[in-house]
């Protein structure tokens, strides 16, 4: 699986969780967005937690990490 795609699995898997709704001071705003950008937070918190994980010893393996990261980041539907 590329980074890209393995971005995309995390995303997706993530979405489902994440809520669509934001408080601001005038109550709560529900958007698409909002909702992509929590499934971004929460893929982001899993691989930075595979990251420091430690047992990473092959470059590969942690390179590849590296890129599924920079695809949630840059990742737009």
């Amino acid at each position: 699986m590329t980074p890209k795609e393995k971005a995309e699995e995390l995303i997706e898997m993530c979405f489902v969780f994440a809520s669509n709704e934001a408080t601001t001071e005038d109550g709560f705003v529900y958007s698409d967005e909002i909702q992509l950008w929590n499934a971004q937070q929460c893929a982001l918190i899993a691989v930075d937690e595979i990251l420091n994980v430690g047992f990473m010893d092959t470059n590969d393996l942690y390179d590849y990490w590296q890129e599924v990261k920079q695809e949630i980041e840059t990742y737009e539907q």
